[in-house]
């Protein structure tokens, strides 16, 4: 399977964390990276019988300690608040269930946070009315294995919001939206952006709104905050239906990096709508999802794509569309159309599109107007031969040999893709499962290899509370 931080989380194991034992945290984490909340000091761990039993518990929490409610079901008539709950890097404060999916909350409030960085919230069900956001006074918050299926209103609404730096969510369940809004939105106070958020291993599923625009599973930053830097890692999701919005995973901010994530059944792609320098890899898009981008310098590799690919060519409003501009689009392999969006009349230029696979039931393969492009070691396959905008130096016409092996199309002996692409694998040097090239590399997202696999398309397994 694709290879996240692995957390484990103490409140989903199968034993009782006894009111009083002696903890260092209810959660715990191993594998590195920024916004892993690991509480390195141990402090007391205590067991609420009630909302408002838990509410006084809070109230006193100290850096290190741990807060579980019993397992059981609770209307919540106010809000459960932790306000002015400080803890640190070395010795978080937890809320949690006493054992991960036991704890359902309902009612039209849920919990809320305010001027309290370093709590972790673990293992509850949220049937309310809102799910908790974190605002910008509380740095370092981490919701993880919750799940989210809200008793929302019909109006728009977003469900968590991050406005706070060094936030990150990871192994939970998104589910069933049906009103304007998205799962998880991501900004910042005025004009900035919230700092290195993470986002991982959690579940965006069945977002059923049946609009025409709004419905997003993940919208990371605003149209308006498209040039500011956020520094947020997208990685390891499985959106599944994602039908909300044609854009899934929405990038409206600058210099974040998309990977590993695996779309299903879903019209939402992944775009980058108005951002600069994001880099896109790794991807498992199925069925008809894709991948659209516009703006400066993203770097795109090593996706497999079965719906299409669009390259933006913006408009000369700035805050509509912005052309792509010294885009890197390589090691790619897509299984539909890669064609440009003229629709506000800008064009993209300087676009380096080397050494992928595409391969169409819809002739053509190809057909792109960008200005300055680089094209080279590319290979399309359709029903009639031709690539507009692309010179006959930048491509070979040939069936690449693809055959459907571990969930996607891979590479077979005697295909004209192997071992002929021009530049090596970007990044680590892997391919779309994780093997190394051995000698000069094929062509597109997967190396014709013998290696071990390490990467594998997500599945509902891997991701959400229950994930390893």
């Amino acid at each position: 399977m694709r290879r996240t931080a692995r957390i484990s989380v103490l409140t989903a194991g199968a034993g009782v964390l006894a009111c009083g034992a002696t903890a260092a945290m209810a959660v715990a984490a191993t594998g590195g990276g920024h916004g892993t909340a690991v509480s390195a000091v141990a402090g007391r761990t205590v067991l609420a019988s009630s909302p408002a039993d838990l509410q006084k518990k809070i109230d006193t929490a100290r850096p290190g300690d741990t807060v579980l409610l019993r397992d059981g079901t609770y209307a919540l008539a106010k809000p459960v608040t932790i306000t002015g709950r400080a803890g640190t890097k070395q010795a978080r404060i937890t809320v949690g269930a006493q054992h991960t999916g036991k704890v359902v909350l309902t009612g039209t409030d849920g919990i809320t946070l305010s001027r309290s960085p370093y709590v972790t919230v673990a293992g509850f069900v949220f049937h309310t009315r809102q799910a908790p956001s974190v605002p910008a006074d509380s740095p370092g918050v981490r919701l993880t294995r919750n799940t989210f299926r809200l008793a929302e209103p019909a109006t728009k609404n977003n469900w968590v919001g991050v406005e706070g730096d060094d936030v990150q969510i990871d192994h939970n369940t998104f589910a069933h939206k049906r009103s304007q809004g998205v799962y998880l939105q991501i900004s910042g106070p005025g004009t900035t952006m919230a700092q290195r958020t993470r986002v991982n291993a959690n579940l965006f599923g069945d977002h059923g709104y049946a609009g025409a625009n709004g419905g997003e599973c993940i919208r990371l930053g605003y149209g308006d905050k498209g040039a500011v830097p956020a520094h947020a890692v997208i990685e390891g999701n499985l959106l599944d239906r994602a039908n909300g919005d044609a854009e899934g995973i929405s990038v409206k901010s600058s210099n974040n990096v998309i990977r590993y994530n695996t779309f299903r059944n879903s019209k939402g792609w992944i775009v980058l709508r108005f951002s600069n320098d994001t880099q896109v890899y790794g991807n498992d898009l199925f069925g008809t999802s894709g991948i659209r981008f516009y703006g400066r310098g993203h770097d795109i590799h090593t996706n497999y794509v079965e719906g299409g690919v669009t390259v933006g060519g913006g408009t000369s409003d700035p805050n509509a569309y912005w052309p792509a501009d010294h885009v890197r689009f390589t090691h790619n392999t897509v299984l539909g159309q890669v064609k440009s969006d003229h629709s506000g009349g800008g064009k993209a230029h300087d676009l380096t599109f080397t050494d992928n696979v595409v391969r169409t039931a819809k002739a053509p393969a190809v057909s792109l107007s960008v200005l300055n492009p680089v094209f080279a070691g590319n290979l399309f396959f359709a029903p009639a031969t031709g690539a507009p905008g692309v010179p006959a130096s930048g491509y070979r016409f040939a069936d690449p040999k693809l055959k459907l092996s571990g969930g996607l199309q891979h590479l077979v002996k005697g295909s004209p893709a192997v071992n002929a692409a021009k530049n090596p694998f970007p990044g680590t040097g892997a391919d779309i499962d994780g093997q190394p090239a051995t000698g000069p590399a094929d062509i597109g997202a997967d190396e014709l290899s013998s290696a071990r696999v390490t990467r594998v398309p997500l599945s509902g397994a891997n991701v959400g509370p229950s994930a390893s």
